[in-house]
């Protein structure tokens, strides 16, 4: 890649980018979505109800720092005890295989009714039954994966015919211009919580990544009441320029807390420009390797595995601005 052309003109156009009103309205269109197909599902599923799950912004929205390339990633949080010990619980190939095949059998025809695609529920639908009854799940077997599918069949029937939805184990993915708008992304997890915590499965290594976002939230208020909107506009702009240096968003806990960690008298002035000139210059003479996660404040960001593996491409993109 060719060293990035900073300028004036650029970084005050990246930190004056207004995109407010089309997070607010994807924002609604997503919770209205997800409200609707959990609704649906409670009929089967007794534990899934509207008060045990919540929709959690998890990148950039949280802070506001949304750009032009970023998705809308959201923690599906479901609090049941039940359902976390089923997900963590070790199972062989051939009986989940086994199980697995004896659910779609016992389900095929639910499974593979033909589904019309509205945002709206159809009129004067009349529901039978016993349809539900036998599509109703083994709650001791039923695991957070399960729950992906479900809702992956589900969410299909609110969104038009050109949106595709894609699941790759726990993550829901959906593409749609018609329902979001172009190069719009909307990607989902769907994770244990408890009430506190959200509790991300890591299905190889069989083990519960934990995700505080209070803990984040508070050290992110805390900064933005410090300094200001001035804080918002430099995540912006690094945000912008490790996007265009690595064609993919950088790690926002991993980022945030790097911009936390800076002092407060770096981010006052009017002139967005200077104070980007100053924070960049003293992340580029400090060493980040003591930097506290904001995510887990006991850990640096190179100890906590919610921040990434982001170092290499972070360095990538300070030193094209550096020798720019």
């Amino acid at each position: 890649m060719p060293n990035l052309n900073v300028s004036k003109d650029m970084i005050v156009s990246i930190a004056e980018q207004q995109n407010k009103k089309f997070v607010r309205n994807t924002n609604k269109i997503v919770n209205q979505i997800m409200g609707a197909a959990i609704k649906e599902l409670s009929k089967k599923i007794s534990f899934l109800t509207l008060d045990k799950v919540v929709l959690q912004p998890a990148n950039e929205l949280i802070s506001g720092a949304f750009i032009d390339g970023s998705s809308f990633i959201y923690f599906l949080g479901v609090q049941n005890v039940q359902l976390e010990l089923n997900t963590n619980k070790k199972q062989g190939f051939w009986k989940s295989f086994k199980e697995r095949l004896k659910y779609a059998w016992d389900n095929r025809k639910r499974l593979f009714r033909k589904r019309k695609h509205h945002l709206k529920k159809k009129k004067n639908e009349k529901v039978d039954d016993k349809d539900i009854e036998k599509a109703k799940i083994d709650p001791s077997k039923y695991t957070i994966y399960n729950l992906a599918e479900d809702l992956q069949k589900e969410i299909a029937n609110y969104l038009s015919e050109t949106s595709l939805i894609y699941l790759n184990k726990n993550l829901l993915q959906i593409v749609g211009k018609d329902d979001f708008g172009s190069n719009t992304k909307i990607n989902i997890y769907v994770v244990n919580y408890d009430g506190v915590t959200f509790k991300y499965h890591d299905s190889k290594k069989r083990v519960f990544i934990n995700i505080n976002f209070n803990i984040r939230i508070r050290y992110l208020d805390e900064k933005i009441n410090a300094v200001g909107e001035n804080f918002v506009k430099v995540l912006k702009i690094f945000n912008s320029l490790f996007y265009n240096t690595n064609g993919f968003i950088c790690n926002q806990i991993f980022l945030e807390s790097i911009l936390c960690a800076c002092p407060e008298d770096l981010f006052l002035g009017d002139d967005i420009y200077k104070v980007f000139l100053k924070i960049i210059n003293y992340i580029a003479i400090k060493s980040i390797k003591e930097v506290k996660s904001i995510n887990n404040p006991s850990l640096t960001i190179f100890q906590d595995e919610v921040c990434g593996n982001c170092i290499l491409n972070f360095n990538r993109m300070m030193n094209r601005v550096l020798n720019n």
